[in-house]
């Protein structure tokens, strides 16, 4: 807090950025998680283009999945069933970089022909079921933060998440505090870091994939009226080209 106080505005432009292991997992959350819940997909034609099985979504070391049987007890995504009784599983959304799988109810299960997930859930009886993540994240991949980071002449390291919003395929994140990357060196800090781009392109864009994956376990989702606790996940990550809003 005491940095931010006196850090300087980002200067605007496109940057190779590293996202910390926070950032990352509420970027998973909010921009692919969502378009991963098929009652969205099978009410929205352009949703169902977006989301074709077998797309490819980037580069062979991404791989996404979302759980229910992760750390059962620990995670707040984790149970033994969802509301409608089906038992929760593992479910991998991308692999190797293509799409593969997506969350279901029973209903949109039906619908596009394919499994339940056990991905619905009601935040209580009073309260109708929803397609809704439980644990969502970025698997752990095999690059150090060291390496990550050395061969950046200048970029940003934006770390933990202070806001954002997503619309089919684009987003827009604020990051809560970054610094800049000088000659692969974390150096000054800076503020008002706004993300921005298509969340494709920003997918294929990933370089790399940190080997130090750690989960958010405070996380909170809303949907047409409903919060429910979930977990995200991820290591650092780092993306070239990321348009960074500032002055």
């Amino acid at each position: 807090a005491r940095e931010q106080l006196d850090a300087e505005p980002v200067r605007g432009g496109v940057y190779p950025v590293i996202l910390n292991p926070t950032l990352a997992g509420v970027f998973v959350h909010e921009a692919f998680g969502h378009l991963s819940e098929s009652d969205f997909v099978y009410e929205n034609e352009e949703a169902q283009k977006m989301m074709r099985m077998g797309r490819e979504f980037g580069p062979k070391i991404l791989n996404i999945a979302d759980s229910g049987v992760e750390k059962p007890g620990d995670l707040p995504g984790s149970h033994a069933y969802d509301d409608e009784g089906v038992p929760m599983r593992r479910t991998q959304l991308v692999k190797d970089g293509v799409l593969v799988g997506r969350l279901h109810s029973r209903e949109t299960a039906a619908k596009l022909g394919e499994e339940p997930t056990g991905n619905a859930r009601a935040q209580d009886y009073n309260h109708k079921p929803l397609v809704r993540m439980r644990n969502t994240f970025i698997e752990a991949g095999e690059t150090s933060f060291e390496d990550m980071i050395k061969d950046i002449e200048l970029g940003v390291y934006a770390c933990k998440a202070r806001g954002g919003q997503t619309c089919l395929g684009t987003f827009s994140f604020s990051s809560a505090y970054a610094y800049m990357i000088r000659d692969g060196e974390l150096a000054e800090p800076v503020r008002d870091v706004i993300l921005a781009g298509n969340l494709f392109e920003t997918l294929q864009n990933v370089s790399a994939v940190g080997d130090d994956f750690t989960w958010e376990r405070a996380g909170r989702c809303g949907k047409d009226g409903q919060s429910m606790p979930v977990a995200m996940g991820s290591p650092h990550l780092r993306i070239e080209d990321v348009v960074i809003g500032g002055n």
